[in-house]
């Protein structure tokens, strides 16, 4: 299996179309979004249905939490209701088995959505916290910078962003 990854987009339709041709060229099997979908960028409603649309599995980043809750307690008009649903809907990680790897998405860390992990400095708690967990392969995004990082036997990777709204975006 091939899988293609995707992460924060941050509502940059322009660049997840380039980032989706480009899976599909490569022969991506599935594609899986690791967050941040919305926010940044002017594009959220049509980000959103572009990923429902391709049937691309996503997990909540904290972008997505922000835009969901700006819309829902402040008052903020910039999503449509039923995308404001979807982000809501979102959950925090998911898991899978697929040809006998155990993978895990989520956004900044399984345990928390803002949590910055980098391959140059990995938090101790996080060391801990991993541990714990029963995968083989952990998928994250919010750095905006790829990594593939092992732990012992635990394999971490970041696909980086899909953004083009940052000096930092990859």
């Amino acid at each position: 299996m091939r899988l293609g990854l995707i992460s924060d987009v941050h509502a940059d339709a322009s660049a997840l179309e380039r980032a989706l041709n480009v899976l599909e060229r490569r022969g991506a099997d599935r594609v899986v979004c690791m967050g941040d979908t919305v926010e940044k960028g002017d594009d959220g409603d049509r980000v959103v249905a572009m990923i429902q649309g391709h049937v691309i599995a996503a997990v909540r980043g904290n972008h997505d939490e922000n835009a969901a809750r700006a819309c829902r307690e402040e008052g903020a008009r910039d999503l449509a209701e039923s995308t404001v649903s979807w982000l809501e809907a979102l959950p925090e990680r998911r898991e899978y088995r697929w040809e006998g790897v155990r993978v895990m998405l989520a956004h900044g860390a399984p345990h928390r959505v803002d949590e910055y992990i980098f391959p140059e400095h990995v938090p101790k708690r996080f060391k801990r916290a991993v541990r714990e967990l029963e995968v083989d392969l952990l998928v994250l995004g919010h750095t905006h910078r790829p990594m593939d990082l092992r732990l012992g036997a635990l394999r971490i990777v970041n696909p980086g962003s899909v953004a083009g709204t940052r000096t930092r975006d990859s």
